[in-house]
């Protein structure tokens, strides 16, 4: 991959090849700019972009601001202190740093935003694909849970490979209710899209952080009645719908790159009238 290029904006990229998170941190960045060459700070700040947790290619107090992505982990980074700021995904599990905060992971680059029809007129009653691995519990607890529904409950061999990205994007266009069971982190980018999708999203019990506190996305401890929850859901078609626009809505206030950048940019702003 070739590193995305800001036309003021300061960026350092310190990544993997095909990092998965690419476009929702390139869109966020792009807005951040246009704000921040509005606001007069172009110049102030460097930004690296990083999915380490130790070291940086570059640390200051007053100047570098982190971006820290890919770290199923959801530890504390070791150079919040070294910086002027660091935002993250895959929140961590105890307190932060006075510096640090957490954001949404967002949607995989690769897959597509799909307009899809409205909830009465979805075929998939409720849709999950994904690997067995850290996910026993669920795939057991589904297994006979929805036998005269319209499900689609299947595993992948790994990542990415159980269907093609775009018809994995078509399913969640398509569907009811998705399925987001936690894998080897609590955030998984399924919930994003699913919720970009208009789907009724449940999902496994995220760590509470300041996107979820009122979110639609319906959260359990476990699975083992899930076929219940979702006959519940499926039982009542208004209060579905409303959930999914609500859902679509938190996506775009809240979750999407633009809602995002809003919210780095206040903390950045309130971080800068405290020092």
């Amino acid at each position: 991959m070739t590193d995305p290029v800001f036309r003021r904006l300061n960026v350092l990229w310190d990544l993997p090849d095909d990092w998965c998170e690419e476009r929702h941190i390139t869109e966020i960045l792009a807005a951040i700019e246009e704000r921040f060459v509005e606001m007069g700070l172009a110049e102030r700040f460097v930004f690296v972009v990083t999915s380490v947790a130790d070291n940086l290619p570059m640390a200051h107090k007053e100047r570098v601001i982190v971006l820290q992505t890919s770290d199923e982990g959801h530890e504390v980074p070791a150079f919040a202190s070294d910086v002027f700021m660091t935002f993250k995904n895959y929140p961590p599990f105890g307190g932060l740093p006075g510096n640090l905060r957490v954001f949404p992971l967002g949607c995989n680059k690769d897959v597509a935003e799909k307009p899809g029809p409205d909830m009465a007129d979805r075929p998939i009653d409720v849709f999950f694909i994904g690997r067995q691995e850290f996910r026993d519990e669920f795939f057991a607890a589904t297994d006979h849970a929805f036998g005269d529904l319209r499900a689609d409950i299947s595993k992948a061999p790994e990542f990415r490979k159980g269907l093609s990205l775009e018809d994995y994007a078509d399913k969640l266009a398509h569907t009811k209710i998705a399925l987001s069971p936690r894998g080897v982190s609590h955030e998984t980018f399924r919930t994003y899209e699913a919720l970009r999708a208009g789907c009724v999203v449940i999902a496994q019990r995220q760590i509470p952080c300041w996107w979820t506190k009122g979110w639609p996305v319906i959260e359990v401890d476990d699975w083992q009645t899930i076929g219940e929850l979702v006959r519940a859901q499926l039982g009542d078609p208004g209060a579905m719908q409303m959930r999914a626009e609500a859902g679509r809505k938190w996506w775009q206030d809240k979750l999407s790159p633009a809602a995002v950048a809003d919210y780095m940019i206040a903390e950045i702003a309130s971080q800068l009238l405290e020092r």
